[in-house]
């Protein structure tokens, strides 16, 4: 595993983050809900392989990803970053903190994330209750998820943000040209979540009828017509990964970990051999052509896009 620091804490962090969506028991169309064991496994195995930080949300199972996480790094808690994830007025920040540390078994968070900016909340007053819990010891970092720019620039004028978690892949390029440019200046490490645009960038769906009937069919890569184009890209993607001996996944995550500000892309990893594949994107990099080859097909696709909210065109608060 290799490793980077963490915003301006001093802190090593591994350049892999792990994504605990799944482990709140949601599943997709058609699959059946991971067994807590089999979360439990895979967590442990990333450790195993050096990955020491794990990003989970209040929102995720209402609650019980955050106690699987909990459950699965008794005994091996200083060998690991936990961060998890609020969102509301500042009254349900203080109130889902509580609820956080209960879940995972813990005294104090060490990141802990807006995860959606409230509307009708001012930004100040949302990082102000952050601040707030920080004082308080309950959390040791704040990190911000989901904010357009005029949303960062609001919060690095309240507090020290020291990490920002967008969605970002070759395809979804909404924070390339002002949201990044801002965190690099100030040091704000950017966990970008659904580097592989939840199985595309994995070559899982060729078609337009590839796609399940669930929260994918939603998202805006998966549109007639678009993916399409995006189909053609993977293949690209495809053929150079096999020349280095690559899956296309491992590409993808390649790829965006040589975008300039990009720290740690947040893997969400259901078993432990898929946790196997996303590895190996650390460790070996594309080819300054093959990258920009690549940066410049997906820009192409990007312009398309809506890219208001998010990739399913929604937001939750």
């Amino acid at each position: 595993m290799e490793y980077c620091k963490l915003g301006r804490t001093g802190l090593d962090v591994s350049v892999l983050m792990l994504g605990a969506w799944s482990y709140g028991r949601a599943a997709w169309e058609g699959e059946r809900p991971i067994e807590d064991e089999e979360s439990i496994r895979t967590i442990q195995a990333a450790l195993d392989a050096g990955i020491n930080w794990i990003d989970t949300a209040a929102g995720y199972g209402d609650g019980h990803s955050e106690r699987v996480v909990g459950e699965a790094v008794k005994g091996r808690r200083d060998e690991v970053l936990l961060a998890s994830k609020a969102m509301g007025t500042p009254e349900v920040i203080h109130q889902t903190i509580d609820k956080c540390l209960k879940n995972m078994g813990i005294d104090c968070v060490d990141l802990y994330q807006l995860h959606y900016p409230a509307r009708g909340v001012p930004v100040a007053d949302q990082v102000g209750a952050m601040v707030e819990l920080q004082e308080a010891g309950k959390i040791r970092f704040i990190g911000v998820s989901n904010f357009s720019l005029e949303e960062h620039q609001e919060a690095v004028e309240t507090a020290r943000v020291e990490t920002s978690q967008p969605p970002f892949n070759v395809f979804w390029r909404q924070y390339e040209n002002d949201v990044l440019p801002l965190c690099i200046e100030h040091d704000i490490s950017v966990i970008p979540y659904s580097p592989l645009a939840q199985g595309l960038l994995a070559g899982r769906f060729r078609k337009v009828e590839d796609v399940p009937e669930d929260i994918r069919a939603r998202n805006k890569l998966m549109a007639p017509g678009i993916l399409e184009d995006c189909v053609a890209v993977v293949a690209r993607l495809e053929e150079i990964a096999q020349a280095h001996g690559r899956t296309v996944a491992q590409a993808a995550i390649a790829w965006t970990l040589q975008t300039p500000g990009i720290t740690a892309p947040i893997i969400g990893c259901r078993r432990p051999e898929q946790l196997a594949d996303n590895l190996g994107g650390v460790g070996w990099r594309l080819g300054d052509a093959e990258y920009r080859e690549i940066a410049e097909a997906g820009e192409v696709i990007s312009a398309k896009l809506d890219l208001s909210d998010n990739m399913w065109g929604w937001r939750p608060i």
